[in-house]
């Protein structure tokens, strides 16, 4: 008898345990991810930026290492009364060729501005992606909001319904309940339902928002995007992360790593090679030239040799030196600049970091102190006056005021949550910008 319940239990077992599977398969997913990999598998800009650096690779494989040569072919001094090609010993039938040289290191230099401009690409890419992740999170922390607050405000709708049948069967019994009262709830009820049509709006358009960087097949998928109870779970970890001070060395090493920084710097090494480039003028230009000329023989049937020439040339920077000197110093100049322009933005993003480790305590302590403090102890009053209003001890005014209090505290203590997410958004792309928000510690 023990063997069947032994095969009730182990069916049992595997029952039990194929349902666990089967739930952790159907749990919601968050959505932030798929948003951000749909915007970038498909990003416009990263696939121009793709290509530029694809053309300006073929382009630098297309500089040529010496030009052309020039070839010459014509006939010298044939005289004009004839036109008798052995009659002058100086008619001449002469072919030439000429190979101009580069001036100084301009090939090489011209191949390493190209190389130097497709370089800067992969950080602009990199400055795309952490742009796009910042500004679609904000949208999505926003959006949870919002929809959090219009859950919140349709809570506290149904309940007023109840509270609203409740005092209008009063008034109709004459069991304490005036018509003040009645208009009340009315007002307060039209109140609630035009601040939830406005959040409904809000939400709306913050998710129409969301296809600014998603291609036009990709935006199907915003008609019915919602946040689910893992979006709520990553907002709820965002909020809860532990922000520790940061050294001022550290913080500058990060955004010396930053992807706008890494650009800046891709943009100076371009400014330095075409500095080299016009520092290269300066260098002489050599042309070599070769040529055979032929000549018939005399018309008494003396043998004439034929003639071989060589020769070089190069320019003389005689008109051209002021000139060339004044662009020099103007592409320093331009080195200088922007130099002085990636201090400057470095300067910036230290301040905007600094900034945001500021507010964080602030924001942290006035999240506790409205959930552990201020909340419970409106919602204590809000009882209160309830309990009075109904043992008619208390006015009808009060259970109103106390009402509203409670509402307003619960949709600041959604703002606040909402900005301190932003907060944390807006410090993990200056100090994690390359790292997904799930992965990155602050």
């Amino acid at each position: 008898m023990k063997l069947p319940s032994l095969y009730v239990v182990s069916a049992g077992i595997v029952f039990s345990c194929w349902q666990l599977v089967a739930s952790a398969q159907q749990s919601p997913q968050p959505q932030l991810p798929q948003l951000l990999s749909q915007a970038l598998g498909q990003d416009y800009a990263l696939a121009r930026s793709r290509q530029s650096e694809h053309a300006l690779s073929t382009q630098r494989n297309a500089v040529q290492s010496l030009p052309d040569p020039r070839v010459s072919v014509g006939m010298l001094n044939v005289p004009t009364d004839g036109l008798a090609l052995n009659e002058q010993a100086m008619t001449q039938l002469k072919m030439g060729v000429s190979q101009m040289l580069p001036r100084g290191d301009s090939v090489a230099l011209q191949r390493n501005a190209l190389a130097a401009k497709a370089a800067e690409q992969p950080a602009r890419r990199a400055l795309r992606k952490a742009d796009v992740t910042r500004a679609i999170s904000l949208a999505w922390t926003d959006i949870i909001i919002l929809h959090n607050s219009t859950e919140l405000v349709t809570e506290q709708l149904n309940l007023l319904e109840q509270l609203t049948t409740a005092i209008e069967n009063n008034y109709a019994s004459s069991s304490g309940a005036s018509q003040y009262d009645v208009l009340s709830m009315e007002v307060l009820h039209t109140a609630l339902e035009d601040r939830l049509e406005s959040l409904v709006a809000e939400q709306q358009s913050a998710i129409a928002g969301l296809s600014n960087w998603l291609t036009p097949s990709q935006q199907s998928v915003l008609r019915e995007i919602k946040p689910n109870q893992a979006d709520q779970r990553w907002l709820a970890a965002l909020i809860e992360k532990s922000l520790l001070p940061a050294q001022q060395s550290a913080l500058l090493e990060r955004l010396q790593q930053h992807p706008l920084i890494v650009s800046r710097n891709a943009l100076i090494d371009v400014q330095k090679i075409k500095q080299q480039q016009v520092a290269s003028s300066f260098d002489p230009q050599w042309e070599f030239n070769a040529s055979y000329a032929y000549r018939q023989d005399a018309t008494n049937n003396t043998s004439r040799a034929d003639f071989v020439s060589v020769g070089m040339s190069v320019d003389v920077p005689l008109f051209s030196r002021e000139v060339k000197e004044a662009a020099l110093a103007a592409t320093v100049a331009e080195t200088e600049s922007l130099e002085t322009e990636k201090r400057l933005v470095i300067q910036q993003q230290l301040s905007e970091v600094n900034q945001l480790y500021a507010r964080y305590p602030a924001l942290h302590s006035r999240i506790n102190r409205y959930q552990h403090t201020l909340l419970p102890l409106r919602q204590q009053h809000y009882d209160a006056a309830l309990n009075a209003y109904t043992t008619a001890s208390g006015s009808f005014s009060d259970v109103m005021q106390s009402h509203l209090a409670l509402i307003d505290d619960q949709m600041k203590l959604l703002n606040l949550q909402g900005e301190l997410a932003a907060l944390m958004i807006r410090l993990d792309y200056f100090i994690h910008p390359n790292a997904s928000l799930s992965g990155s510690s602050l």
